[in-house]
């Protein structure tokens, strides 16, 4: 018997692994000297390290790239696929980005702000249009 371990879920049927990528934020740590990571599952595709991603908040788009994943499952993964639960570091993403709020006089990442967003496979529609001079 087992007293620490998690029951794991079932992987949904309906989940499409060719499908986009897309990581729904359930927590958000930020670890000195190591960087922010947002923790969760990936529900549906595949991410790797090194992909263009997009933090969606609220209605905020920012553009990034995945530097780091984490998981239990395995060591240090490369690929990270629908059902996984892991967790995700954003390059190129600053803290002044992201939303803030006050805290002893200081402006600190709202965490609570941040759950409930979304990673995803960068889109084209993502990018800024800028016409060429």
């Amino acid at each position: 018997m087992a007293l620490f371990r998690k029951a794991s879920k079932p992987l949904d049927e309906t989940i499409d692994v060719n499908a986009p990528f897309l990581f729904r934020v359930e927590d958000v740590f930020t670890i000195t000297g190591r960087g922010r990571l947002f923790t969760g599952s990936v529900e549906s595709g595949a991410v790797a390290v090194g992909a263009p991603a997009t933090l969606l908040v609220g209605d905020r788009i920012l553009l990034g790239r995945v530097k780091r994943l984490e998981s239990r499952k395995h060591r240090k993964p490369v690929v990270l696929n629908a059902g996984d639960m892991c967790a995700i570091e954003l390059d190129d993403i600053g803290t002044n980005d992201l939303p803030l709020r006050v805290y002893g006089g200081q402006m600190i990442v709202d965490n609570d702000a941040l759950k409930g967003a979304v990673i995803r496979s960068r889109q084209t529609s993502d990018v800024p249009w800028s016409p060429a001079s």
